[in-house]
């Protein structure tokens, strides 16, 4: 419609046709000029508020990680304290303290920290929770008591104890029944780390030794070499009208079979016979007299006569080679 109203016009006006086509040109291009600064215009505003949005975003994300709850807090190194001490550091910081387990160590005291988790210099978000690991200090267990326990009963009790069986060995024993354990090594009570090996002895039972007779041989001599064989003697003395003095009259048990090592040997000594014979003492001194009659096994009775100063014997009661027993008193008379 505008174009025809302007060729009318043109008509009217009688203006050239070229200059109207010229007209027409410049109108087009100022159009699509306007069209293009107006796509311009919609795509910078765009741009401005895709980059405001992220720069808001970017704000909010570093509020939330520096000052907001999504802040991360530098977790203090508390290795080696207490967890009483460990608590005093962290809990301030805004965060949690929680035992997670307890360990034993070889190296940090019972009770003190050996790690956590976050550990120290580690970052956790406020309000977060740091575990602890705590120490139970060196790992020990007590040798058990294996003594009087079959080796069966042994090796399992050591088991139980979180310890190894190592090796059986035999010995003899007085107190210990055959095929029961003696003794450990380590021995009893001892604290030994996990896993060590702990060896046992068993019983033999009672060594049995082969021991001599020693009847008609003498007493001292049986008491030495019985004693030096491990045995215990006991020795009694005793008359005896055929055995002379200090040989051995009876032993028991009997030699020439085996004896359990350690038991006690009987022995009877003989003491010799059980008379004597009076000595004869006439005309000796007192001194001489008497010094005779104790070697005898006699005792002595002195009886005094007359005024001499040289007293010697003068009679024997009961007379000179009478046999007494030992013991006997015999009086002398001197004058």
């Amino acid at each position: 419609m505008a174009a025809l109203i302007t060729k009318t016009d043109q008509i009217i006006n009688k203006e050239p046709v070229a200059d109207t086509l010229k007209k027409d040109e410049k109108n087009i291009s100022n159009t699509a000029e306007i069209r293009k600064k107006r796509k311009v215009s919609k795509r910078v505003k765009r741009n401005r508020v895709i980059a405001l949005g992220i720069a808001i975003a970017i704000g909010i994300i570093a509020w939330f990680v520096i000052l907001g709850p999504g802040a991360r807090v530098v977790v203090p190194s508390v290795v080696g304290m207490s967890v009483k001490n460990a608590t005093s550091e962290i809990t301030p910081l805004g965060l949690q303290v929680s035992v997670k387990d307890e360990i034993f160590s070889e190296d940090v005291a019972n009770g003190k920290v050996i790690s956590s988790e976050p550990g120290g210099g580690g970052k956790i978000e406020t309000g977060g929770t740091v575990y602890l690991n705590v120490s139970k200090g060196k790992e020990r267990y007590d040798v058990p008591q294996l003594r009087g326990l079959t080796p069966d009963a042994a090796i399992k009790a050591i088991a139980d104890r979180n310890l190894k069986f190592g090796a059986q060995s035999e010995a003899f024993d007085s107190e210990i029944p055959i095929g029961y354990v003696i003794s450990s090594n380590p021995l009893k009570g001892e604290q030994v780390k996990r896993d060590t090996v702990i060896n046992i002895l068993v019983s033999k039972g009672i060594e049995k030794i082969d021991a001599a007779t020693y009847v008609g041989k003498s007493g001292e001599q049986a008491l030495n070499e019985l004693t030096d064989s491990g045995f215990k003697v006991n020795v009694t003395y005793s008359f005896d009208e055929s055995i002379i003095k200090g040989l051995v009259v009876k032993q028991s048990p009997d030699g020439n079979q085996a004896i359990p090592k350690g038991s006690t040997v009987e022995l009877i000594v003989s003491k010799g016979s059980q008379f004597v014979i009076v000595p004869n003492v006439i005309n000796k001194g007192i001194a001489d007299a008497t010094r005779d009659i104790v070697n005898s096994d006699l005792q002595v009775v002195v009886k005094k006569i007359g005024t001499k100063k040289i007293k010697t014997v003068t009679n024997i009661a009961p007379k000179a080679g009478t046999k007494v027993k030992r013991g006997s008193k015999i009086t002398i008379t001197v004058g």
